[in-house]
């Protein structure tokens, strides 16, 4: 899964975590609070996507011509962001039976929060690419951008499936 999960001494309450982050987020143990408690999730996620893509809304806006491939690449991005986002904030999951299950198992509920943590982590990484506006104009950090948004997509990915699963 991840090395740097796996290379600490102690284990890391990964639910812990997701409730630092997230305020009035419960968790997943009770079947009644779940799908609540997933809309918070994906909720933060969103908001979170939400301000990146208004800081490169307003870097394309204050470019000029000379810079116009890197308006086309921030568009792309922007648009791969709107895409992710859309993923994020309308997932649909069917008859998933992480909803109705009464009691799910712990090491499940481990590696949902664990997946979790890994795209809220990726986010702040993306974030802190974006903390510097005038990076955003180099290739290597639009380069960068594209690769972090390739992983939350990955792992969200893998968050819905290990949802439907709910084993």
């Amino acid at each position: 899964m991840d090395d740097k999960a796996d290379a600490g001494i102690t284990p890391r309450d990964w639910c812990a975590e997701l409730t630092a982050r997230i305020p009035n987020f419960v968790g997943y143990q009770s079947k009644d609070q779940r799908r609540t408690a997933d809309k918070m999730v994906r909720d933060t996620m969103v908001l979170k996507l939400d301000d990146l893509r208004e800081i490169l809304s307003d870097v394309i806006e204050k470019a000029n011509d000379a810079e116009t491939s890197v308006v086309d690449d921030i568009s792309k991005i922007l648009r791969t962001m709107n895409e992710l986002r859309d993923k994020i904030e309308f997932l649909g999951y069917g008859d998933a039976t992480f909803f109705t299950d009464e009691q799910l198992n712990p090491d499940f509920l481990s590696r949902v929060y664990q997946l979790e943590t890994q795209i809220y982590d990726s986010l702040d990484e993306l974030e802190t690419a974006f903390e510097s506006p005038k990076d955003l104009g180099r290739r290597d950090t639009l380069k960068d951008i594209r690769k972090r948004l390739e992983v939350i997509s990955q792992d969200f990915a893998t968050r819905k499936e290990t949802l439907k699963s709910s084993r």
